[in-house]
Order: structure tokens, then sequence, then C-alpha cells
């Protein structure tokens, strides 16, 4: 049995559920007396529902809203359409209203909070959810609209979706309270099991109703229900207002929270050990368009450039907002960035940076355990043997090191280099106080390359060893005049080992000098951060003695070139140890 059957007839000018026979509430008709209606009876009630239904009309379309084939009875008058389009139009809010409002809900919404913009609009419902994350950053997320036809599919009798410039449908109509023939008990009814359905608002959210389609009863009916016992706040009501960009906007727009800070290396000063650290760039309160700048330094610049991020930080690492790369060289550089949104930052300076594409934690593992130490000041004491098929090839990659170092340190006083070539011991009795050394004490590079394009070549006997000894002697006495903080790399290039100091079970003849090349050996290694490396024509004559000259690194001469020996004597930094990460401005 229909509805209206059971119940009091409802209104027949706006279809509110019927009451005790009187006036409506709702719209204020005065029932006809009983009996047949009498024609001017009819014109009235016909003149009552028209009014009504072009009212509905109006909201829509001020203009369009009048030729509407839903208006019961017959087109209105010029002036019925002027008194219908007066009773459509209400207070509505200005978006700079509503985004000042929105503003002062979102400061003051504490950590973690979220706020649900309901959003009852021509087409449906909106809801966007906008919260403050555990790092203090806003967030929002739109979700997909529910449509009107979904919530009340009672009113769907016409098409939803009309072309650009087409008749307005029906569903519109009826949103914009053309009841006419509508159950508005049945209605509401509908509409409420419908939202508590599909539009279910999760708890603990503040909720802010806002209506695009103002004065439209059915979509100000919804967020009435919404928001039952869940907020005492009017709707605000928005004429032509874009709430989705409004909301962004206004996100974008806020203060931050907390400190965004510059992610940094520091180097523990004791161990050397790298970790990752901030630098503050932008603090809390700060507003968007605020622009800061800070100092940072390259140290041992990675191959794939310096990585620029900015972060904020909380107990478990950092959340990092924004990030870039460029190619710098050693040294300071300044960086400059603006505040260009709610953790959205825009890099000034320096100039060349790059989005950085890599995975936060493939970044992170490019850091070395420890930070190799720079190296201010350099001696290179190269020991060449001079006898021997490889004599060539031993001055040759000394030449190559020593070019290296000086392309690496190329100040004057920076690098020194000290050339001792030693060919053998002549054991004839009118020759032993022969001199075996050649070279030259410390000197600018380019004198010690000339000094060892002269060295001469010696020719070989068959004495399994050498006078890496008497080398040993020179530099021994030398060394003490280097001052400590000046870098050291010993470089011995040879084949046969040192002569014993005396005659020991190894068979070899003894240094007619008796100079003890381990006694010798340990004053050198004396001198703070010595770097003591050998280079051997082969393994044949590979001895305990070599591997003590060679504590540091002991090489193969046919598997070493210069850029090899500048990463074990760490003058060049090893691609592992570079850094991708700046340091703070006071450390490196």
């Amino acid at each position: 049995m229909p509805r209206y059957e059971r119940d009091p007839s409802p209104c027949p000018v706006c279809f509110a559920p019927g009451g005790t026979g009187g006036t409506c509430g709702d719209c204020g008709w005065c029932p006809l007396p009983e009996g047949t209606p009498t024609r001017e009876q009819e014109r009235r009630l016909e003149s009552a529902q028209r009014m009504f239904d072009a009212v509905a009309a109006a909201r829509i379309s001020p203009v369009e809203g009048r030729d509407l084939p839903y208006i019961r009875s017959s087109r209105p008058s010029d002036t019925e359409w002027a008194t219908a389009r007066r009773y459509a139009q209400v207070d509505t809010d200005s978006a700079e209203g509503f985004r000042d409002r929105l503003h002062q809900v979102l400061a003051g919404m504490p950590d973690q909070g979220r706020l649900s913009i309901v959003e009852a609009g021509e087409t449906g419902i909106t809801v966007t959810v906008v919260g403050v994350d555990g790092f203090g950053l806003p967030r929002s997320r739109r979700r997909p609209t529910v449509p009107w036809r979904d919530l009340v599919p009672m009113l769907a009798a016409g098409p939803v979706d009309e072309p650009a410039g087409g008749p307005v449908d029906e569903l519109r109509f009826r949103l914009a309270g053309g009841f006419g023939g509508v159950d508005r008990i049945r209605l509401w009814a509908e509409l409420e099991r419908n939202l508590t359905q599909r539009l279910p608002l999760p708890d603990g959210h503040q909720i802010m109703p806002v209506c695009t389609a103002s004065g439209w009863p059915v979509p100000e009916r919804a967020l009435a229900m919404l928001g039952r016992g869940r907020t005492q706040d009017p709707p605000t009501r928005l004429a032509g207002g874009d709430v989705a960009a409004v909301v962004s906007e206004t996100v974008a727009a806020l203060p931050l929270r907390g400190h965004l800070e510059l992610v940094v290396v520091r180097v523990d000063r004791r161990t050397g050990q790298v970790h990752p650290d901030g630098v503050r760039l932008f603090a809390a309160g700060d507003q968007v368009g605020t622009e800061r700048s800070l100092t940072f330094r390259c140290v041992h610049p990675h191959p794939d450039g310096t990585v620029l991020a900015v972060a904020t930080w909380r107990d478990d690492g950092p959340r990092v907002l924004s990030i870039g790369s460029v190619h710098l060289p050693e040294g300071e550089h300044r960086l400059r960035a603006v505040l260009a949104g709610a953790g959205r930052i825009k890099f000034l300076d320096p100039a060349g940076i790059t989005p950085e594409h890599r995975p936060w934690s493939e970044l992170m593992a490019t850091l070395p355990d420890r930070l190799a130490p720079q190296v201010a000041e350099l001696d290179v004491v190269c020991l060449v043997d001079l006898s021997g098929d490889g004599s060539a090839a031993r001055r040759r990659l000394a030449a190559e090191f020593v070019k290296l170092a000086a392309r690496r340190l190329p100040e004057p006083g920076r690098l020194r280099v000290a050339v001792i070539g030693y060919g053998r011991h002549d054991f004839r009795m009118e020759a032993e106080d022969a001199g075996v050394l050649q070279g030259k004490w410390l000197a600018p590079p380019a004198a010690a390359l000339d000094t060892l394009d002269r060295l001469r070549q010696v020719w070989t006997d068959r004495i399994p060893s050498a006078p890496v000894e008497d080398a040993l002697h020179q530099v021994a006495k030398r060394i003490t005049t280097i001052p400590p903080e000046r870098k050291v790399v010993m470089l011995t290039l040879g084949e046969r080992p040192p002569h014993p100091p005396r005659d020991d079970p190894s068979g070899m003849l003894p240094c007619p000098h008796g100079h003890d090349w381990g006694s010798l050996l340990r004053r050198v290694q004396r001198h703070p951060g010595l770097l003591s490396v050998a280079v051997l024509d082969s393994a044949e004559h590979l001895t305990p003695a070599w591997r003590r000259i060679g504590g540091d690194a002991l090489l193969r001469l046919d598997r070493t070139d210069a850029h090899k020996l500048a990463a074990v004597t760490r003058i060049v930094v090893p691609e592992s140890g570079r850094l991708a990460f700046p340091l703070p401005a006071s450390e490196g």
C-alpha cells in the first residue's frame, strides 16, 4: 500500500508530510476547504505549486531555470520569476572567508589531528581529510565523490550527466527543492541510510561542513545529518568557490610546525666515524616565502654529485621533503632555499641542482664508515732501485705518481718530493766506500721529476740483495726535520731485499756499512702518520723485510699505476671513501 494511503496526505505544494490539516509548516500553504474546489481555488493551488517549483529552479539557474519542464502548471510570469529568484537567494561566504576560517582551524589542530571537510555540492558529497602527520607536516587527501544518484536514488528519475550547455536534469531540480510528488519521509530515510553506509566519518575527526549548492535542501539536509552530534557549526555556504583549490592553497600556506634541516654528515674527531645529522635551515613558525641560507663544506665529493636533502626529523630518523644533487668541488659553498609551501622547498643556490631519484636507503649506503683525512701538506720520499731490467718502469711509475700528487696539491709548498736512487754495494776491497746512492732530498715536484729523469741505471750483479738499508739510513737521518703535521709517504720501488747488518743464516752478504734496515725502518716509522708502501717487480724476492717495508701496502709493479698508488696512500680518496652528503661549515 502506498505510503500516502497510510499517513495523512502530504502538502499538495511542497509534499511535506501531512499534519493535522492546518497551514503547512514548510511552505505556508493553507489547505482548500472541503468539497470540490472552485476554479479560483484550483488556480490558487497551481500558482502556489508553480511558485514553489520556481524557487527550486531559480536555485539551479536564475536564467535557464525559468524554462525547466519540471515546474508544475506553467512557465512563471515575470513577476513570479523575480519573486522566485529573490526567495532563492541565500547569504553565502566568500572563498577568502572560508580560507581564513580553514586556516584558523588547521593552525590550531594538535599534532596528528584530523579534520574532515565535508563538501556537499551539485554532483554529490566529497570528503577531504586534512591531517598533521607525525613529523608535524599537514597533508590533505580528497576522497572520491559519492554521487547523489547513489545517496538518493529515488530522485534520480532523469539523466544525471548532461553535456555542457544542455538542459538541467531533473535530479538537480529535486535536490534544489523541487519536491512535487516526492515522498519526503522515504527520501530522508533513504538519504540517512545511504550516508551511514557510503560516507562513514572516522571517530576523532573534526568536522567542517561546506555547501557549494547553497540553499539546496537535500545537500544541506545531508550535511546536517552527517554533522549530528559531531559539530555545532553551521555549514559554510560557498557560491562558486573551488573547495579543493582553497584547501590545497591553505594547507600549503600554513607556517611550519617544526624545524626543517639540511641533511649533513658529521665526523667523530676521535675515531673518524661518519654519521648523518642535520643543520637547521628553516625554523618552526616560518611562513611560506621565507628564504634562508647556510654554508656547507664538500669534502671528498662523490662522483655522482653532492646530495642536498631537506628533512624533518623524529626519533626514528628523517623524513626527506626535498632532495636534489649537484656537482661541486671541494670547499665551502652557499645553499639558498625558499619555503615554497608546507614541507615544500625550492633550492635557489648553488646553480645546477637537479632532482635526485635514487632511494634514500641507497644514498645512505654510500656513506663510508670513516672519513679519509684530508691531505693539506705532503712529503713523498721515493726510494728507487736503479739496477735490473725494471729500473725504467720503476722510475716511470714514481714520476707518474709525483705528477698526480702535484695535480692534487698544486699550491706551492704543499707538496715536496725526495728522490733517493740506490744501486748496489761493491764488495771489492778497494771499492767498499764507493757511494751507492743518487738523488736529492725534499724539493718541489718539478725539481724532483728532473732528478728522477737524471737517475743513472747501474749494472746488475748476482748478489740477491740491494742497498735498501743505505737509502733508509738517509731517510732516518733527515725525516726528523719534517714537521709532524705534514703527511709523509715513503714509496720504495725495487726487487731485491736489503742487506742484513751482519752475517746471518740467510747467507746474504751483510751491509758493508753495518746499517741495520730494521732499526732504521723503526726510526722512520716514528714520524706521525707515516705511510710505508713498497712496489716489487715480482713476488720472487718477497721476504719478511719487504713485508715490513711495505707495511701499509705491498704491490706488484706490473699491476700498479699512479692512481692505485694515490688510492692506497690516501692522496686521492677511493670512491668507497667519498661523501655524497655535505659537512657543516664548521667541520671537515
